[in-house]
């Protein structure tokens, strides 16, 4: 019967602690926002982040390196995975609040006594040691889930700052790659725009000839001399546009613009994509979109942890320990020392704290839906806006290439008809001029297709990418 006492001084304990616990109640609405179906918006789920190095589909060495300096030593990354150990520490410590703890513990305390105290007369004024030796234990109980829920937010916010971290790589990838791009096209179209400029100033020296001769009519000279002016002013913008992308590009790859300096001139990469490839299904695998739904189920795990916050908190503690004033009898059996200190919190009153946490949690989670959501719109549109693009470009670099060849026979025509005193200089550098400007809207055009095939695969995830 004695037995008995104990454990059903316990049940009552306990069911008196529920009764009690429902005088703090959860006051908070359900979230009212909920996640897009990707599938229904034509997102194909993705098992895992694909990570292939699509940069060297370019077969471009210089790229390949300069992507991979950048990717050593970008303070981006650092942050990225500065922000992932954070994130992995935090997850190890909710993992580590439940369950059984043992501290050890050693003492020893000397002590004088006063000689007025309210001792007895034969304990004033004397020395006194206290030596003592033993295990702390506790073991907290998570009958409600709420260190489970919890460990699983955390958890789940750790897995979003690797995707980030992932994303934050083929981000930098993409946007070296890109610079790179823009830096090459922009190197030959200064190339291009100083031949312009050239051919600008030999028709103006050529119409100055012809007005001095009297073969010239004043108004054509002002023409010359405006088009030989605009032909410079647009040589003065292409070294500027050159220099201010090998900047970029030497800020990007985190080196000295020395490095990108010495870097030897090079033709635009021979890379081209089908787009018909190419959809918004394989959105699955970025990583900014599994990020944040990973944010997602980590908020929801954290609604159901503050719900568990209204529900008692059951601990048990303990302490086993040898404790004795002189040393010689610190190991006798009579200097052990046992406590058993089972402990019970019950939320009946908190002023609204616990609402307000909840509160707190299921914003969060309000959030984290809106969050997901736009980058999952984003994703889509940047994805279609990318693949019309590549299209429209494709077929305007089509076009392109065939005024080019139109101009170069022009060109190659007229050069025959000015060997055969048939045409003047003047019309034959007229032509050559219109041939430069051809070459160099080809040119235009081809560095922007190049640098969409690249945001169009940044823009999927960085899917395996051919030639």
């Amino acid at each position: 019967m004695r037995n008995s006492q104990p454990h059903a001084l316990i049940l009552s304990t306990l069911a008196v602690s529920l009764l009690l616990a429902g005088c703090a109640t959860p006051d908070v609405l359900p979230p009212s926002t909920v996640p897009l179906q990707a599938a229904s918006l034509g997102v194909q789920d993705g098992s895992q982040l694909a990570r292939d190095n699509w940069w060297q589909a370019l077969n471009d060495p210089q790229l390949d390196q300069l992507v991979s300096q950048a990717l050593a030593r970008s303070p981006r990354l650092t942050l990225a995975d500065a922000k992932l150990r954070a994130a992995r520490a935090n997850s190890d410590s909710v993992a580590s609040s439940d369950g059984l703890r043992v501290n050890g513990s050693a003492s020893f305390v000397r002590e004088r006594s006063s000689e007025y105290g309210n001792n007895p007369p034969a304990y004033r004024g004397i020395y006194t040691n206290l030596e003592t030796v033993g295990l702390d234990l506790s073991y907290r109980f998570d009958f409600w889930g709420k260190t489970r829920a919890q460990l699983a937010a955390a958890r789940g916010q750790a897995y979003a700052a690797q995707l980030e971290a992932d994303d934050a790589r083929q981000w930098l990838a993409w946007a070296v790659s890109s610079q790179y791009l823009e830096w090459r096209t922009a190197q030959h179209a200064l190339q291009l725009q100083a031949e312009d400029q050239q051919q600008a100033t030999q028709l103006l020296q050529l119409g100055e000839v012809r007005s001095k001769q009297g073969l010239a009519a004043p108004d054509e000279l002002a023409q010359l001399q405006a088009a030989a002016n605009d032909a410079r002013q647009l040589v003065l913008r292409a070294g500027l546009r050159e220099t201010q992308a090998r900047h970029a590009l030497a800020a990007l790859a985190a080196l000295p613009q020395t490095h990108i300096d010495a870097i030897a001139k090079a033709a635009l990469p021979e890379w081209q994509l089908d787009p018909a490839r190419y959809s918004t299904a394989m959105l699955g695998k970025r990583a900014d979109i599994l990020a944040a739904r990973e944010r997602v189920e980590a908020a929801s795990a954290g609604i159901r942890a503050a719900r568990a916050d209204f529900y008692p908190d059951v601990r048990i503690g303990g302490l086993a320990a040898l404790s004795s004033s002189e040393l010689s009898n610190l190991l006798d059996p009579g200097a052990r020392l046992l406590r058993f200190a089972p402990a019970l919190t019950l939320p009946i009153f908190s002023n609204g704290e616990l609402n307000a946490r909840l509160s707190g949690r299921t914003a969060d989670y309000e959030q984290a839906v809106a969050a997901y959501n736009q980058t999952l719109l984003a994703a889509i549109q940047e994805t279609t806006d990318r693949s019309s693009q590549l299209a429209s470009l494709t077929q305007a670099e089509t076009q392109a290439d065939a005024t080019l060849r139109a101009r170069r026979e022009a060109s190659r025509v007229l050069q025959t008809r000015l060997e055969t005193g048939l045409a003047s200089r003047s019309q034959w550098l007229n032509e050559r001029r219109r041939d430069t400007q051809a070459r160099l809207s080809a040119l235009e055009i081809r560095g922007q297709r190049l640098q969409v095939q690249a945001a169009l695969l940044r823009a999927l995830g960085s899917p395996q990418a051919g030639n």
